[in-house]
């Protein structure tokens, strides 16, 4: 993953990196084949942020996640 990519998403949102990096040591253990984990964490990354995501975003990050895993193309997807 571009970590720039990952900077700047932290940057342009003001997220506290400690709630960040608590947030990927808790996704490192979890099963990201299951859908409800994929969601549970777009929820938490959306709180983190402070922005809302409708569900139309939700599904087509959750799609892709299953389709090909957490990649860059993540972050074209929620611009």
């Amino acid at each position: 993953m571009n970590m720039n990519k990952v900077l700047n998403f932290i940057s342009e949102n003001d997220i506290q990196p400690e709630a960040l990096f608590a947030l990927v040591e808790k996704v490192q253990k979890l099963d990201l084949n299951k859908e409800a984990n994929i969601r549970s964490v777009i929820k938490e990354v959306s709180a983190l942020a402070n922005k809302p995501v409708d569900p139309a975003l939700e599904d087509k990050v959750v799609k892709e996640v299953l389709k090909n895993g957490v990649t860059d193309n993540i972050f074209d997807i929620i611009k």
